[in-house]
């Protein structure tokens, strides 16, 4: 049997000292003392069989209850939020979070990290707590002189600094806790006040927006929903083998489906044709997560340049903005017809192709480089030749050389399917990107004294395999031969700077059997090479006997 609170009371001479004081004496003891001799679970227990909720004192319980990371603090908690005095409980929380911010402020000073204790709490825990108590406690404010809006005024604004402090020290959970908690708070306070002062509802509104916003800026890192390998997936099953998305994706989810609940509450806000004042961070993170699309696409492109440049240069709620870029971008949101302007494409050209290449995450490498490729395809074609002639010649980045390799023929495929004239479909094309594409690098590459360890590191086999698909596409699909690579002067100077020497060196080094042993590992991009030589001289064959008939 339970027992009574009473029970639990030690008797005492003193009269002075009441209920109240006794039971914060018990939590004072449980929450300090090495062999207490009742335990937190003990009054809790006690307390809901008693009833005795009302003899909950907040500003003598909470500061010895927040520090403990035994789960029935939290039940203490939860339950002096929800029956003790409103306004005590404000008070508390209210000097709570000056200690709370003083801890933060200390250790950001010192540089340190929270020594890991597991007996008590952290100030992010803590702080997760008070956000929860008032949750509970300022929906039951009987109010008297002020109105909603002057009674929250002074409270959330303090502990939106405490957010801001603990950001960079929270963990994935505690982020989208305190994600949950702020849109839970915001949609109780609104509930609240409406229901008190209906008038004054758009003066909370104009406080609470800017709170959830906060949150929603700070605790960005900690969302991690994958949102943007998700809506690859989606928009581009075709270019999925199996999913990669990572596990536990949904808690961040369910932290951003409850700001765009409390979102909601505060008007037609998200209206992706009525845009805001400003960008903003939180703005860009609701609009990735709302699943819609705004009619003028290049518009709010333009609008949110700012907030998808800074991401992407501080890797801030990155997920969000590729997420949102992909889904912008895709041909069923574009207007066939329209592209960018150079002052949209620009920007992304600059930033996309080093994401695309050096960031630690495949997928992420991915999703820039499938971005940067729409990009591409929505930029007016002299631009867009410029861009690829930078992305074959940039050394900073050889994967990336590479791949703009492949950019450069998706480009060309495209023009050459088209009959209006094109800078792609013309001998412009073989101006700018002949003595790119269709020699080694550097031109004297393949010397009669190179050797296999010399370039068994390098990328220039997987970039030649790219140039010479290149070309057996060039040689095969422009039948009209507008770039001028049907030409015979065109055909004996690739086989003279390009073909002959591969081919020599590759004879060399693929017949000698001692080299095939010590370098086992350079010898597939070899295979790749001969094959794909092979194929180009078999294409060369057939286009100048069929010139010959």
């Amino acid at each position: 049997m339970t027992p009574d609170i009473h029970d639990l009371l030690q008797p005492s001479s003193d009269s002075e000292i009441t209920e109240s004081d006794a039971i914060a004496a018990l939590v004072l003891s449980a929450t300090n003392d090495e062999n207490p001799r009742v335990s937190l679970d003990q009054i809790y227990s006690a307390l809901c069989q008693s009833r005795s909720e009302s003899h909950l004192d907040p500003l003598n319980m909470l500061p010895h209850l927040l520090p403990s990371s035994q789960p029935a603090a939290k039940n203490l908690i939860a339950l002096i939020g929800e029956c003790s005095s409103a306004k005590e409980v404000l008070i508390a929380v209210q000097e709570i979070l000056e200690r709370v911010d003083t801890t933060l402020s200390l250790e950001m000073e010192e540089e340190e990290e929270e020594h890991d204790d597991a007996s008590r709490a952290s100030p992010t825990d803590q702080l997760i707590s008070l956000i929860s108590l008032y949750n509970s406690a300022i929906p039951r404010l009987k109010l008297r002189k002020k109105s909603p809006s002057e009674t929250i005024q002074p409270l959330l604004p303090q502990i939106e600094s405490t957010i801001q402090l603990a950001g960079s020290r929270l963990t994935r959970s505690q982020g989208c806790e305190i994600i949950s908690g702020v849109s839970n708070l915001s949609l109780s306070v609104l509930s609240w006040a409406t229901s008190l002062n209906q008038e004054d509802s758009a003066a909370c509104q104009e406080i609470l927006k800017p709170f959830l916003e906060t949150a929603l800026s700070v605790c960005s890192h900690c969302i991690q929903s994958a949102r943007a390998q998700r809506s690859f997936e989606t928009l581009y099953p075709r270019l999925t083998i199996r999913s990669t998305v990572s596990p536990g994706w949904e808690d961040g989810e369910k932290a951003i489906d409850d700001a765009l609940t409390a979102y909601s509450s505060f008007g037609p806000t998200l209206d992706l044709d009525t845009l805001p004042p400003v960008p903003s961070t939180s703005y860009l993170i609701l609009t990735a997560h709302c699943n819609k699309v705004p009619a003028d696409v290049c518009r709010f492109l333009t609008f949110m340049l700012p907030i998808f440049v800074a991401s992407i240069q501080t890797n801030d709620a990155l997920d969000e903005t590729l997420s949102l870029l992909l889904q912008l971008l895709h041909p069923s949101h574009f207007p066939p017809a329209q592209q960018l302007s150079p002052d949209i494409s620009g920007p992304f050209c600059a930033l996309l192709p080093t994401l695309a290449s050096a960031h630690p995450d495949g997928d992420t490498r991915h999703q820039a480089f499938r971005i940067l490729s729409r990009v591409l395809t929505l930029t007016p074609p002299e631009l867009r030749l410029q861009i690829l002639k930078e992305l074959t010649t940039d050394a900073e980045f050889p994967q990336m050389r590479v791949a703009a390799v492949g950019l450069v023929k998706e480009a060309l495929l495209e023009f050459l399917s088209r009959e209006t004239p094109s800078i792609f479909a013309s001998p412009i094309f073989l101006r700018v990107f002949g003595p790119v594409l269709l020699r080694p690098d550097p031109v004297d590459l393949f010397h009669a004294d190179l050797s296999l360890s010399d370039i068994e590191d390098s990328s220039e086999p997987s970039r030649l395999v790219e140039c010479l698909s290149l070309y057996y596409i060039l040689l095969l699909r422009d039948n009209l031969n507008r770039t001028g690579i049907r030409d015979e002067d065109q055909i004996a100077n690739v086989e003279r700077m390009l073909l002959a020497p591969l081919r020599l060196i590759l004879s060399r080094w693929m017949d000698d059997p001692t080299l095939a042993e010590e370098h086992m590992h350079a010898i597939m991009p070899l295979v790749s090479l001969k094959t794909s030589l092979e194929r180009v001289d078999v294409a060369v064959v057939d286009l100048q006997s069929r010139s010959k008939v």
